[in-house]
């Protein structure tokens, strides 16, 4: 009989064997400290946010739930990010998912995911999950190797070879006139004022701030805030593994991207080799044509709710999506 439980102390040799079967042996995937910090819970003690379907004492499957505020006009409710659903091959078939999905569509009145595989889409919207409009994606290749290898083209001669189009960027002023601000003791979301008050999106509280943007061992670097001096022009970033992101921004000016650019192209380490954003300003590109490659989908955020009123009140809204919002990139 397969039963649902919490992840805690009880189950983590459990859960590390389940993990390493299916994630392989990156650690923290398996290690207990950063699932109690990715699932937003306390240490050593029974979390709610991480499920695991249990038979005969063994994991055979996970869905990770991170909790989170939804803002809704002036107010905002409980929601939680789904994420990480795994089950183990040897017992797909048996339905194991369905009773994931149930006791988590249980725990909150709305549940939030993003960018799910083709595979996980068609099985959420079989389970009743709607889509909603957001953001679409874009990034600026630092190197002329980048689209070439997304792409799956031969690209190693052109690997090293900088992008000539990104002097555009070099070319703006305001290069040097970015300053950090503290992105604890600020109110961070109030900062970015570009957001319709009616689309959709996740609130950002002290402890989401405490969690999300500090830095966590050598897991995850943080996010850093910066302002450009005497203006209104903000964004927010941090760089994982290759990639720089852009998790928000508000422009004062059009122009004022450019400044953005090339500030992080001049902080940024040499292995960094593209910067990638969401765009929610509007639906074109932000920078030159030249530079900036927009996705060709868009990014997916979907929903399940039983709460028929609530169903109404979010159908059809944008969903001002970010970097920083679920467990993107972590």
């Amino acid at each position: 009989m397969i039963e649902i439980v919490n992840y805690s102390p009880k189950y983590e040799k459990q859960h590390f064997e389940f993990a390493t079967k299916l994630f392989g042996k990156r650690r923290k995937r398996r290690n207990p400290d950063y699932i109690y910090w990715k699932f937003r819970g306390e240490f050593q003690k029974e979390m709610t946010s991480l499920k695991l379907a249990i038979e005969h004492n063994k994991v055979i499957g996970q869905v990770g739930l991170i909790p989170c505020s939804l803002k809704i006009d002036n107010s905002s409710i409980d929601a939680q990010w789904i994420c990480d659903i795994m089950v183990d091959p040897d017992f797909r078939g048996k339905g194991v998912a369905n009773q994931l999905y149930e006791a988590a569509h249980r725990q909150k009145p709305i549940t939030l995911g993003s960018d799910p595989s083709p595979a996980a889409t068609k099985s959420m919207l079989r389970a009743g999950y709607k889509k909603l409009e957001s953001s679409s994606k874009q990034f600026i290749p630092v190197y002329l190797g980048v689209p070439l290898q997304m792409k799956g083209m031969p690209y190693k001669l052109l690997k090293s070879v900088k992008n000539p189009f990104l002097s555009v960027y070099g070319q703006k002023k305001y290069q040097n006139e970015f300053k950090e601000l503290d992105i604890v003791k600020e109110n961070h979301h109030e900062l970015f004022r570009m957001k319709s008050d009616n689309d959709l999106r996740i609130y950002v509280n002290d402890r989401f701030k405490e969690w999300r943007f500090q830095r966590f061992k050598d897991y995850y670097p943080g996010v850093r805030l910066y302002n450009l001096s005497n203006t209104r022009t903000f964004f927010s970033g941090y760089y994982h593994g290759s990639i720089y992101f852009i998790t928000d921004l508000e422009l004062e000016e059009a122009s004022h991207f450019y400044s953005i650019i090339n500030f992080i192209l001049n902080l940024i380490p040499k292995k960094i080799d593209r910067i990638r954003f969401q765009n929610n300003i509007n639906s074109s590109k932000l920078g030159s044509k030249l530079t900036t490659i927009e996705y060709s989908t868009k990014t997916s955020i979907i929903y399940y709710t039983e709460d028929k009123a609530l169903a109404d009140l979010i159908n059809d809204r944008y969903f001002y999506y970010t970097f920083q919002d679920s467990d993107e990139n972590i």
